[in-house]
């Protein structure tokens, strides 16, 4: 019976440290990199394009926007605008080659070509 207590003596320590670990301030990003992202000059543009089915169009709109890239705040916001018209094309890359394509391009042009 001793040995029982000290298991579950452990268990609830385990527990709460457990939780009290996953408790707290998540890291992420900032809402307000999230929201200057859409306001990145064309950044609707990228958007559009996608929305149409224009992938082509899409992806020449990105580029235009990574051309007006001065500050690194800018920086990471096209990094979480890239990454949302990324998330977008791939839900149509399942049925869609022209998305497949994109991504696969965009996916270049974020990593560096590796």
């Amino acid at each position: 019976m001793k040995r029982l207590s000290w298991y579950a003596v452990l268990t609830f320590i385990g527990l709460f440290a457990g939780f009290g670990t996953s408790c707290g301030k998540k890291p992420g990003v900032d809402p307000t990199v999230i929201e200057g992202a859409s306001k990145l000059p064309g950044a609707a543009d990228v958007m559009a394009a996608i929305d149409k089915q224009d992938y082509e169009g899409a992806m020449a709109a990105l580029m235009k926007v990574k051309q007006t890239v001065t500050t690194d705040e800018q920086n990471v916001q096209f990094m979480v605008l890239s990454r949302q018209a990324r998330d977008k094309m791939s839900e149509a890359a399942v049925t869609n080659a022209q998305a497949a394509e994109a991504v696969t391009a965009l996916r270049g042009m974020t990593t560096g070509g590796r």
